[in-house]
């Protein structure tokens, strides 16, 4: 196993970290356009990005396809409407420019992460037809799956494999990284497949994304289930129904996800009170706002405010 990091991989993880801390009081932390130092491909260890940190990570966007496995411990993930924990044998797979935010990563976590983009592949000979046809990088598809023991063992070779090349003075080392890119994201399609029916679930995305696209739009305003059937033109109980199917939560807990994301951006970048932050996303009692906040996050609003990594 290869446990030390070469000097680009130190030079990009501090300026990862510079990228964030310095950009935290944005809404959406754009990591296109904050972190500057390009890449078509990285694998980093979970435990060497969160060494010395506090943990967490405000929201933002990336032009990178993710994809993560925990070996060990766990974090909180909120990655579009998607909210869940993570833990150990976790397969998380992340399409370009989600909005995503994590917190509470434990300090046993370990495990990989994988960034790349389209140049990566079109540099290595690959038809882009690899990329663009893996349902998994469908936005509106649940972003995790849990694996069994056997199944995330045989994940980490491959990630153990990428890592091990990655670190190499091989010849011809980015064509066997792309080949072994190739081979996690067709055993991704397959585990997630295993599990979502991802096919099944694919009819109700256009839907799913509509609805994606007005919550963005109205959340601080707007809680009600039906004010979002209303823009849809369908009944409530329909919409419910197709988000259930497809997501595995209800519609409101997506509502509530996406206004926890609007929340966190409020206490880790602002000053505002916590009766401003509860009038701003929709809530005229600043103590049933706390209560809801508590409820779903295990953790006072006062007390995120020191969370960021």
């Amino acid at each position: 196993m290869v446990n030390k990091l070469s000097p680009e991989d130190e030079f990009l993880l501090r300026e990862f970290h510079r990228a964030i801390q310095a950009n935290a009081n944005q809404h959406v932390v754009d990591l296109d356009s904050k972190f500057t130092h390009k890449f078509d491909f990285q694998i980093q260890r979970i435990e060497d990005i969160f060494a010395n940190t506090n943990r967490a990570v405000p929201p933002n966007r990336w032009s990178y396809y993710r994809i993560g496995l925990f070996n060990e411990g766990g974090a909180n993930f909120l990655t579009g409407i998607y909210k869940f924990k993570a833990k150990k044998n976790t397969l998380i797979v992340m399409p370009t420019r989600v909005l995503t935010s994590s917190h509470h990563w434990t300090i046993d976590a370990k495990g990989y992460i994988v960034l790349f983009n389209m140049n990566f592949f079109l540099q290595n000979n690959f038809p882009h037809q690899y990329i663009e046809n893996k349902k998994i990088l469908h936005p509106a598809i649940r972003p995790y799956v849990h694996l069994t023991n056997a199944d995330a063992e045989g994940m980490r070779d491959i990630f153990e494999d990428i890592l091990k090349e990655k670190r190499s003075d091989n010849k011809f080392k980015e064509e066997l990284i792309a080949l072994k890119s190739i081979e996690l994201l067709i055993n991704c399609e397959r585990l997630f497949e295993k599990e979502q029916q991802l096919d099944a679930h694919m009819p109700a995305g256009d839907v799913i994304r509509r609805f994606i696209h007005l919550l963005d739009t109205n959340h601080s305003k707007e809680h009600a289930v039906t004010f979002y059937a209303d823009k849809l033109s369908i009944h409530p109980n329909y919409l419910n129904s197709l988000v259930k199917k497809h997501t595995g939560m209800s519609t409101k807990e997506i509502i509530q996800n996406r206004l926890l994301l609007e929340t966190k951006y409020l206490l880790h970048s602002t000053s505002l009170s916590i009766k401003e932050i509860s009038n701003q996303v929709g809530f005229s009692d600043p103590n049933y706002f706390t209560a809801f906040f508590k409820r779903l996050e295990k953790i006072s609003p006062a007390g995120y405010r020191t969370s960021y990594i």
